[in-house]
């Protein structure tokens, strides 16, 4: 089974490095990989290309937007896309454990992987438990817990959604009415940077705008 990988990056030259060198098994497999650089102001771009993949350019700001661009990019050249952000470090045997979970769920038409948390404090184990509640119990993973999904579902149900920000959450939102949700359950490590403004406020406010689109969708 062939996979395309979309690599959304915006000025993360000290993350992206470590983040390519995780894909290594994914590259040796053939699998297309795509950087999309969104406007960085840093080597970004440079350190993506130095390294010998695919790099596209995306100006218009926003991980949606590079994300829907890598997208574009690779729809025609696998069946299967996984959206890996620049910050994160993938798990050995990732490529193979979304490959055995495919295979044995062929109808499935999206996943996630899940993630861990860069930081000890129990605190993120808590975080922890609640995406992987979210995600795995009630199918609405978030772009940082690795998604990746069906190209071809996401073509019947209206391509991939035109918006500014949370086309992870529209997209599983969207995917999950067809109840084939796969979640491997393969953590991607990624920093804690994400609740810096506080894990109580950052996480009530994502499930509050879960909350809020599973209204408008109702």
């Amino acid at each position: 089974m062939k996979l395309a990988v979309v690599v959304p990056a915006r000025d993360e030259q000290a993350r992206l490095p470590a983040c390519l060198e995780s894909l290594a098994p994914f590259r040796a497999a053939g699998d297309t990989i795509v950087v999309v650089d969104n406007g960085s102001r840093d080597a970004t771009g440079a350190i993506a290309r130095e390294r010998g993949f695919e790099t596209i350019v995306e100006p218009l700001a926003g991980r949606s937007r590079a994300v829907a661009a890598g997208y574009r990019a690779v729809r025609e050249r696998a069946p299967w896309v996984l959206v890996i952000h620049a910050d994160m470090i993938v798990a050995a045997g990732t490529r193979e454990a979304i490959a055995a979970a495919i295979a044995a769920s062929p109808e499935s038409v999206t996943g996630a992987l899940g993630h861990r948390i860069a930081d000890r404090r129990f605190v993120f184990r808590a975080v922890e438990a609640g995406n992987r509640l979210r995600a795995h119990g009630f199918g609405v993973p978030y772009g940082d817990q690795a998604q990746f999904f069906q190209v071809a579902a996401i073509e019947s149900s209206g391509g991939f959604p035109d918006l500014d920000r949370h086309e992870d959450l529209e997209l599983a939102l969207r995917l999950r009415r067809r109840l084939k949700f796969l979640y491997v359950d393969h953590p991607v490590t990624i920093p804690a940077r994400h609740w810096d403004r506080g894990v109580v406020r950052a996480t009530l406010k994502n499930w509050w705008t879960v909350a809020r689109r599973l209204c408008i969708l109702s």
